[in-house]
Protein backbone atom coordinates (compact mmCIF):
# COMPACT_ATOMS: atom_id res chain seq x y z
CA UNK A 1 0.00 0.00 0.00
CA UNK A 2 3.08 2.20 -0.07
CA UNK A 3 2.25 2.88 -3.17
CA UNK A 4 -1.08 4.87 -2.17
CA UNK A 5 0.99 7.27 0.19
CA UNK A 6 3.30 8.20 -2.59
CA UNK A 7 0.47 9.96 -4.64
CA UNK A 8 -0.31 12.44 -2.51
CA UNK A 9 3.51 12.76 -1.39
CA UNK A 10 4.49 13.85 -5.15
CA UNK A 11 1.32 15.51 -5.32
CA UNK A 12 2.54 17.73 -2.84
CA UNK A 13 6.12 18.31 -3.96
CA UNK A 14 4.90 19.65 -7.28
CA UNK A 15 2.73 22.20 -5.45
CA UNK A 16 5.85 23.38 -3.07
CA UNK A 17 8.73 23.24 -6.36
CA UNK A 18 6.23 25.63 -8.07
CA UNK A 19 5.73 27.73 -4.64
CA UNK A 20 8.90 28.12 -3.77
CA UNK A 21 10.27 28.12 -8.18
CA UNK A 22 12.60 25.67 -7.79
CA UNK A 23 11.26 25.38 -11.23
CA UNK A 24 9.46 27.48 -13.77
CA UNK A 25 6.27 27.77 -15.20
CA UNK A 26 6.93 25.67 -18.20
CA UNK A 27 8.25 22.84 -16.39
CA UNK A 28 5.20 20.51 -16.01
CA UNK A 29 5.36 20.56 -19.88
CA UNK A 30 8.54 19.71 -20.29
CA UNK A 31 8.68 16.69 -17.89
CA UNK A 32 5.39 15.95 -19.53
CA UNK A 33 6.95 15.91 -22.83
CA UNK A 34 9.92 13.04 -21.04
CA UNK A 35 6.62 11.08 -20.02
CA UNK A 36 5.16 11.08 -23.68
CA UNK A 37 8.04 10.63 -25.61
CA UNK A 38 10.29 8.38 -23.34
CA UNK A 39 8.56 6.85 -20.38
CA UNK A 40 4.99 5.70 -21.56
CA UNK A 41 6.55 3.86 -25.20
CA UNK A 42 8.72 2.40 -23.39
CA UNK A 43 5.54 0.89 -20.63
CA UNK A 44 3.72 0.10 -24.02
CA UNK A 45 6.35 -1.90 -25.83
CA UNK A 46 7.15 -3.89 -22.34
CA UNK A 47 3.36 -4.62 -21.33
CA UNK A 48 1.25 -4.96 -24.90
CA UNK A 49 3.33 -8.12 -26.31
CA UNK A 50 2.79 -9.82 -22.88
CA UNK A 51 -1.17 -9.26 -23.28
CA UNK A 52 -2.95 -13.14 -23.55
CA UNK A 53 -6.24 -12.40 -23.26
CA UNK A 54 -8.42 -15.72 -22.67
CA UNK A 55 -12.45 -16.10 -23.04
CA UNK A 56 -13.12 -15.77 -19.38
CA UNK A 57 -11.37 -11.97 -19.44
CA UNK A 58 -12.60 -11.01 -22.47
CA UNK A 59 -15.20 -8.67 -20.05
CA UNK A 60 -12.72 -7.84 -17.68
CA UNK A 61 -10.26 -6.31 -20.68
CA UNK A 62 -13.17 -4.50 -22.23
CA UNK A 63 -14.35 -2.48 -18.85
CA UNK A 64 -12.46 0.35 -19.67
CA UNK A 65 -13.35 0.70 -23.51
CA UNK A 66 -17.03 0.72 -21.96
CA UNK A 67 -15.86 3.21 -19.78
CA UNK A 68 -14.59 5.91 -22.15
CA UNK A 69 -16.95 5.60 -24.93
CA UNK A 70 -19.73 6.13 -22.65
CA UNK A 71 -17.68 8.60 -21.02
CA UNK A 72 -18.07 10.28 -24.68
CA UNK A 73 -21.39 10.61 -25.21
CA UNK A 74 -21.80 11.16 -21.39
CA UNK A 75 -19.71 14.74 -21.85
CA UNK A 76 -20.99 15.70 -25.23
CA UNK A 77 -24.55 15.81 -23.88
CA UNK A 78 -23.37 17.87 -21.09
CA UNK A 79 -21.74 20.05 -23.02
CA UNK A 80 -24.97 20.75 -24.78
CA UNK A 81 -26.89 21.60 -21.82
CA UNK A 82 -23.79 23.69 -19.91
CA UNK A 83 -22.61 25.23 -23.42
CA UNK A 84 -18.78 24.29 -22.23
CA UNK A 85 -16.15 25.23 -24.80
CA UNK A 86 -14.81 22.38 -26.53
CA UNK A 87 -11.60 21.83 -25.00
CA UNK A 88 -13.90 21.35 -21.14
CA UNK A 89 -15.18 18.83 -23.06
CA UNK A 90 -11.92 16.95 -24.36
CA UNK A 91 -10.76 17.10 -20.92
CA UNK A 92 -13.47 15.58 -19.23
CA UNK A 93 -13.73 12.70 -21.55
CA UNK A 94 -10.22 12.03 -21.36
CA UNK A 95 -9.93 11.77 -17.12
CA UNK A 96 -13.17 10.49 -16.71
CA UNK A 97 -12.93 8.05 -19.56
CA UNK A 98 -9.76 6.69 -18.23
CA UNK A 99 -9.51 4.76 -14.48
CA UNK A 100 -6.24 4.45 -12.62
CA UNK A 101 -6.40 0.65 -13.18
CA UNK A 102 -2.75 0.16 -11.96
CA UNK A 103 -0.88 2.61 -9.80
CA UNK A 104 -4.12 3.06 -7.56
CA UNK A 105 -5.42 -0.08 -9.06
CA UNK A 106 -2.68 -2.87 -8.34
CA UNK A 107 -1.98 -2.00 -4.25
CA UNK A 108 -6.03 -2.09 -3.90
CA UNK A 109 -6.67 -4.91 -5.71
CA UNK A 110 -4.31 -6.90 -3.74
CA UNK A 111 -5.38 -5.76 -0.71
CA UNK A 112 -9.20 -7.07 -1.54
CA UNK A 113 -8.23 -9.94 -3.46
CA UNK A 114 -4.87 -11.05 -3.39
CA UNK A 115 -2.28 -12.32 -6.11
CA UNK A 116 -5.68 -13.43 -8.33
CA UNK A 117 -7.43 -10.51 -8.20
CA UNK A 118 -4.35 -8.60 -9.69
CA UNK A 119 -3.82 -11.07 -12.39
CA UNK A 120 -7.67 -9.81 -13.90
CA UNK A 121 -6.33 -6.32 -12.76
CA UNK A 122 -3.20 -6.34 -15.19
CA UNK A 123 -5.87 -7.32 -18.29
CA UNK A 124 -7.67 -4.57 -17.11
CA UNK A 125 -5.06 -2.23 -17.16
CA UNK A 126 -2.80 -3.61 -20.29
CA UNK A 127 -5.95 -4.31 -22.65
CA UNK A 128 -7.90 -1.66 -21.71
CA UNK A 129 -6.23 1.39 -20.01
CA UNK A 130 -3.21 1.62 -21.87
CA UNK A 131 -4.27 -0.02 -25.09
CA UNK A 132 -7.75 2.98 -24.66
CA UNK A 133 -5.02 5.84 -24.17
CA UNK A 134 -2.70 4.55 -27.24
CA UNK A 135 -5.60 4.55 -29.46
CA UNK A 136 -9.37 6.33 -28.37
CA UNK A 137 -7.51 8.66 -26.17
CA UNK A 138 -5.52 10.25 -28.81
CA UNK A 139 -8.41 10.55 -31.33
CA UNK A 140 -10.50 12.65 -28.52
CA UNK A 141 -7.74 14.47 -27.76
CA UNK A 142 -6.80 15.67 -31.55
CA UNK A 143 -10.83 16.50 -32.01
CA UNK A 144 -10.94 18.76 -29.13
CA UNK A 145 -7.84 20.23 -28.97
CA UNK A 146 -8.92 22.19 -32.46
CA UNK A 147 -12.02 24.08 -33.50
CA UNK A 148 -12.21 22.63 -36.60
CA UNK A 149 -12.65 18.50 -36.94
CA UNK A 150 -9.98 17.14 -39.65
CA UNK A 151 -10.03 14.00 -40.34
CA UNK A 152 -6.03 14.36 -41.69
CA UNK A 153 -4.96 15.85 -38.37
CA UNK A 154 -6.57 13.41 -36.47
CA UNK A 155 -4.91 10.64 -38.53
CA UNK A 156 -1.41 12.53 -38.32
CA UNK A 157 -1.79 12.61 -34.15
CA UNK A 158 -2.19 9.12 -34.11
CA UNK A 159 0.41 7.94 -36.01
CA UNK A 160 3.10 10.27 -34.60
CA UNK A 161 2.12 9.87 -31.11
CA UNK A 162 5.13 7.67 -29.57
CA UNK A 163 2.89 5.45 -27.61
CA UNK A 164 0.74 4.20 -30.66
CA UNK A 165 3.95 3.82 -32.40
CA UNK A 166 5.24 1.87 -29.74
CA UNK A 167 1.60 -0.10 -29.85
CA UNK A 168 2.06 -1.15 -33.47
CA UNK A 169 5.48 -2.04 -32.81
CA UNK A 170 4.34 -4.44 -29.98
CA UNK A 171 1.66 -5.54 -31.94
CA UNK A 172 4.06 -6.51 -34.75
CA UNK A 173 6.30 -8.32 -32.14
CA UNK A 174 3.48 -10.28 -30.92
CA UNK A 175 2.39 -11.39 -34.46
CA UNK A 176 5.82 -12.70 -35.21
CA UNK A 177 6.10 -14.61 -31.63
CA UNK A 178 8.65 -12.11 -30.36
CA UNK A 179 9.24 -12.24 -26.59
CA UNK A 180 11.37 -9.45 -24.50
CA UNK A 181 14.51 -11.29 -23.35
CA UNK A 182 15.64 -10.21 -19.67
CA UNK A 183 17.67 -7.85 -21.25
CA UNK A 184 15.51 -5.80 -23.14
CA UNK A 185 13.18 -6.12 -20.33
CA UNK A 186 15.11 -4.51 -17.94
CA UNK A 187 15.90 -1.28 -19.99
CA UNK A 188 12.23 -0.88 -20.89
CA UNK A 189 11.01 -0.76 -17.47
CA UNK A 190 14.19 1.06 -15.90
CA UNK A 191 12.54 3.56 -18.71
CA UNK A 192 9.23 3.15 -17.94
CA UNK A 193 9.28 3.29 -14.23
CA UNK A 194 9.35 7.28 -13.55
CA UNK A 195 5.91 7.11 -15.54
CA UNK A 196 4.09 7.89 -12.09
CA UNK A 197 6.15 9.80 -10.37
CA UNK A 198 6.78 12.33 -12.89
CA UNK A 199 3.43 12.47 -13.93
CA UNK A 200 2.35 13.05 -10.59
CA UNK A 201 4.93 15.62 -9.79
CA UNK A 202 3.49 17.43 -13.12
CA UNK A 203 -0.16 17.49 -11.83
CA UNK A 204 0.70 19.00 -8.38
CA UNK A 205 2.77 21.29 -10.10
CA UNK A 206 -0.37 22.89 -12.50
CA UNK A 207 -2.89 22.47 -8.97
CA UNK A 208 -4.51 25.12 -8.06
CA UNK A 209 -6.90 24.13 -4.93
CA UNK A 210 -8.04 27.06 -4.01
CA UNK A 211 -12.04 26.75 -3.51
CA UNK A 212 -12.75 30.04 -4.90
CA UNK A 213 -10.79 29.23 -8.17
CA UNK A 214 -12.00 25.22 -8.84
CA UNK A 215 -14.25 24.72 -11.51
CA UNK A 216 -17.21 23.30 -9.84
CA UNK A 217 -19.93 22.50 -12.56
CA UNK A 218 -17.22 20.97 -14.40
CA UNK A 219 -15.58 18.81 -11.48
CA UNK A 220 -18.75 18.07 -9.90
CA UNK A 221 -19.84 16.73 -13.07
CA UNK A 222 -16.41 14.75 -13.71
CA UNK A 223 -16.28 12.60 -10.95
CA UNK A 224 -19.59 11.64 -10.21
CA UNK A 225 -19.38 10.16 -13.51
CA UNK A 226 -16.15 8.50 -13.04
CA UNK A 227 -16.25 7.67 -9.28
CA UNK A 228 -20.60 6.60 -9.25
CA UNK A 229 -22.25 6.82 -12.62
CA UNK A 230 -19.29 4.51 -14.74
CA UNK A 231 -19.42 1.88 -11.89
CA UNK A 232 -22.84 1.62 -11.74
CA UNK A 233 -23.40 1.15 -15.49
CA UNK A 234 -20.57 -1.63 -15.32
CA UNK A 235 -22.38 -3.55 -12.20
CA UNK A 236 -25.70 -3.71 -14.30
CA UNK A 237 -24.19 -4.21 -17.63
CA UNK A 238 -21.94 -7.01 -16.06
CA UNK A 239 -24.13 -8.59 -13.22
CA UNK A 240 -27.31 -8.28 -14.67
CA UNK A 241 -27.18 -8.24 -18.50
CA UNK A 242 -23.74 -10.58 -19.17
CA UNK A 243 -24.63 -12.51 -15.90
CA UNK A 244 -20.51 -12.15 -14.86
CA UNK A 245 -20.24 -13.57 -11.41
CA UNK A 246 -17.10 -13.74 -8.76
CA UNK A 247 -13.95 -12.59 -8.80
CA UNK A 248 -14.18 -11.81 -12.67
CA UNK A 249 -17.00 -9.53 -11.59
CA UNK A 250 -15.75 -8.06 -8.74
CA UNK A 251 -12.29 -7.13 -10.02
CA UNK A 252 -14.13 -5.15 -13.16
CA UNK A 253 -16.15 -3.47 -10.92
CA UNK A 254 -13.76 -1.78 -8.42
CA UNK A 255 -11.22 -1.03 -11.54
CA UNK A 256 -13.85 0.61 -13.17
CA UNK A 257 -14.79 2.55 -9.71
CA UNK A 258 -11.31 3.50 -9.87
CA UNK A 259 -9.63 7.45 -9.87
CA UNK A 260 -9.27 9.19 -13.17
CA UNK A 261 -6.11 7.78 -14.68
CA UNK A 262 -2.77 10.12 -14.40
CA UNK A 263 -2.19 9.92 -18.07
CA UNK A 264 -5.33 10.83 -18.97
CA UNK A 265 -4.15 14.19 -17.43
CA UNK A 266 -0.97 14.35 -19.11
CA UNK A 267 -2.63 13.73 -22.53
CA UNK A 268 -5.04 16.64 -21.92
CA UNK A 269 -2.12 18.68 -20.98
CA UNK A 270 0.50 17.68 -23.92
CA UNK A 271 -3.37 19.19 -26.12
CA UNK A 272 -4.08 22.03 -24.85
CA UNK A 273 -7.02 20.69 -23.30
CA UNK A 274 -8.06 22.88 -20.00
CA UNK A 275 -5.28 21.80 -18.38
CA UNK A 276 -6.88 23.71 -14.56
CA UNK A 277 -9.79 21.01 -15.21
CA UNK A 278 -7.48 18.35 -16.14
CA UNK A 279 -5.70 18.04 -13.18
CA UNK A 280 -8.11 19.09 -10.57
CA UNK A 281 -9.82 15.78 -11.86
CA UNK A 282 -6.86 13.84 -10.62
CA UNK A 283 -5.73 16.06 -7.55
CA UNK A 284 -9.21 15.96 -5.94
CA UNK A 285 -10.34 12.59 -7.43
CA UNK A 286 -8.14 10.52 -5.81
CA UNK A 287 -8.63 11.24 -2.20
CA UNK A 288 -12.86 11.39 -3.04
CA UNK A 289 -12.35 7.96 -4.14
CA UNK A 290 -10.94 6.09 -1.34
CA UNK A 291 -14.36 7.37 0.24
CA UNK A 292 -16.52 5.93 -3.07
CA UNK A 293 -14.50 2.90 -3.62
CA UNK A 294 -15.18 1.66 0.45
CA UNK A 295 -19.18 1.97 -0.64
CA UNK A 296 -18.67 0.21 -4.00
CA UNK A 297 -16.48 -2.77 -2.00
CA UNK A 298 -19.14 -2.91 0.66
CA UNK A 299 -21.88 -3.60 -1.91
CA UNK A 300 -20.33 -6.01 -4.06
CA UNK A 301 -19.68 -7.98 -0.85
Amino acid sequence: MSDLLLIPLCILTGMLLIRHKAFSENSPKIINSLIIYICLPALTLYYVPQIDVSYDLIFPAVVIWIIFILSAAFFILLQKIFKWDRKTTGALILTGGLANTSFVGFPVLIALFGEAGLKIGVIIDQAGSFLVLSTLGIIAASIYSSGTYSIKKIINNILTYPSFIAFVVSLIMIAAGVRHNDFSSSILMQLGRPTIILALISVGMQLNPKIDTLLWKELISGLMYKLVLAPAVIFVLYYYFFRLNGLPFQVSLIESAMPPMVMGSVLATQFNLNPKLANLMIGIGIPISAITLALWWMIIR
